[in-house]
Parts: C-alpha cells; sequence; structure tokens
C-alpha cells in the first residue's frame, strides 16, 4: 500500500501551478496526495483566512487514510493557527506535520504537545524533480526520499556539522528550533519558543541581512528563548547580505556568549538545495563531526 499524505496551506498563498507540480513529483514517488478542497481560498499574502486555514488543518489531521500532513510552503501566517488549533483532536489518531521555514512554529507546538512533527522540504519542493540538473534533481529525490522515511517510521540519520571555536566536541540533547526570524517573532506571544533543557537548537535563516539576523537572534536570546538550551546549530541562511567582511559565524557567536552557549555551523537544513529532514524533539548526538539523530 503507498504511502499517502494530506496536503495543508497553513501560511501563505501558494501558486496553483506550483502545488500541482509538487503534486506530481510526490506521486513520482510513489505518494498518493489527498487535500479537501479548495486548498486555498487567498485572502491579502494568505492561503486563506484563518478560519479557513484551521478547518483545513482539523479535516487533515481527521483523514484516517493518510499518514501524515504535509504543508505546501511556508510564508507567513502559520502562529495566527495556534490558539484555533484542538490538539485534542490531533491527538486522536497523532501523524506527523511536515513542513519548515514559518512552519517551524506549528512543528513546535505539535512538539509541546506531544505529537510528531518533522522539519523538512514543503510539499511544493517534489516538484523541482522535473527541474534543474541532475545533480539538483538527486538531491531533492535524496531529501523527499528521507523525509518519506521519517514519515513510515522513526528512522536514524546523520548529518554533517562542525564545531566553531572551542564548542564541545561531542554533547547530546533533544533537536528543536528551526527558522530564526519566525521564532524570534514569537518572543513575547503566548505562543512564544522556549529551548526545552539541553536542547540542540537548530537555526535557519534566508534573504536577510546580517544586522537583521543579529537583531532577531539578540531577541531570541535576551527574549529567554534559549536560557535552556546546550547549543545552537546553524544551517544555510540562503541569500543573507553580509557586512563587509565579518563571517556570520562570528556575528552567531559574539550574541550567544551573553548566554555562554557552544556554536556549531555547517547543518544541511534550511532554504537553500541542501534542506535534510529532521525529526523534531527527536535525541540528537554531537560527535566526529556530525550530528546524529536516534531513530
Amino acid at each position: 500500500m503507498p504511502l499517502a499524505v494530506s496536503l495543508i496551506a497553513p501560511s501563505s498563498a501558494t501558486d496553483p501551478e506550483a502545488i500541482a507540480a509538487g503534486i506530481r513529483g510526490l506521486e513520482a514517488l510513489g505518494v498518493e496526495v489527498r487535500c479537501d478542497e479548495p486548498l486555498q481560498a487567498p485572502h491579502r499574502y494568505l492561503a486563506g483566512s484563518r478560519e479557513h486555514r484551521l478547518s483545513r488543518l482539523h479535516a487533515a489531521f481527521d483523514d484516517p487514510a493518510t499518514q501524515a500532513v504535509w504543508a505546501v510552503r511556508g510564508g507567513y501566517g502559520a502562529a495566527q493557527l495556534i490558539e484555533g488549533i484542538d490538539w485534542t483532536r490531533l491527538a486522536r489518531a497523532p501523524k506527523p506535520l511536515v513542513g519548515y521555514s514559518d512552519v517551524t512554529v506549528l512543528l513546535d507546538h505539535c512538539h509541546r504537545h506531544g505529537l510528531p512533527a518533522i522539519h523538512g522540504p514543503v510539499a511544493k519542493a517534489a516538484g523541482e524533480l522535473f527541474t534543474g540538473g541532475t545533480d539538483t534533481r538527486a538531491v531533492v529525490r535524496r531529501q523527499l526520499e528521507e523525509t518519506l522515511a521519517l514519515i513510515a517510521g522513526p528512522t536514524p540519520l546523520d548529518y554533517p556539522l562542525t564545531a566553531y571555536a572551542d564548542a564541545p566536541a561531542t554533547l547530546d540533547g533533544p533537536v528543536v528550533g528551526g527558522n530564526l526570524a519566525t521564532l524570534a517573532s514569537l518572543v513575547g506571544t503566548p505562543a512564544g519558543f522556549r529551548a526545552p533543557p539541553g536542547a540542540l537548537v537548530i537555526l535557519e535563516d534566508v534573504g536577510e541581512a546580517y544586522y537583521r539576523l543579529e537583531r532577531t537572534l539578540w531577541q531570541l536570546v535576551h527574549g529567554g528563548a534559549l536560557d535552556q538550551a546546550a547549543a545552537v546549530c546553524l544551517g544555510t541562511f540562503e541569500g543573507c547580505t553580509p557586512y563587509g567582511d565579518t563571517p556570520l559565524e562570528e556575528i552567531v557567536a559574539e550574541t550567544l556568549a551573553a548566554r555562554g552557549l557552544p556554536l556549531y555551523t555547517g547543518l544541511p537544513s534550511g532554504h537553500g538545495l541542501h534542506n535534510r529532514p529532521w525529526r523534531y524533539g527527536a535525541h540528537g548526538r554531537i560527535a566526529h563531526g556530525r550530528l546524529s539523530i536516534a531513530a
């Protein structure tokens, strides 16, 4: 029996052609794709009103024929749904939510409520199986296949990373985090992110100038979100504008010094081509230049 997934659009509106291409890509991998129509009822830049997006989210989790709920894209809007989600309803037949970027807030709250979540490619990324060069398609396919493996069941995966400065060679803890701007935007709200004790916090972003990245990280650090974290691991920062010759790692390390947090870099997670999936909240271990996430 093929794996079946439910699509949702919890954040920004998406070009219907991009959604259709993503569906074709998932189907080419043997996935049955289901969604309530209309998936989107665009409202400003959102995929629908708050009520529309909530109704589609609940319906996706209610569908007994699917094994995961997959966001078509990020953007903005997921935080608006938090207070309206019926978590008891979602827990009746728990299945992982998949996505990243703005979907970070939903992944974090799924984890808080004891529900599975996967930080990984959005569904429209599967459309890239039909575009780009051979190497690009191979990378996208591998990442999607890893995501499908995580949906099918807990699977151990490991990822390259580099210790920055005097960061410990080994470290253990739950793996959480996601998009830096999204997490920082939640500081001071009921949905605010708080890293659990000993957490390895992955951060990534896209299209931000370095001063904006420093500003959002400062907000996250001094808002208390990382008070109990053990370390920060940087993913990709695609299209982020540097300031002179100052490397981003130096800026981040300086900001983290207020909490004495070690820094690791180079994780293939984020808005670039390399966006490998990882199970949100799973136990991670840093050793020998790798981050291993247990099944």
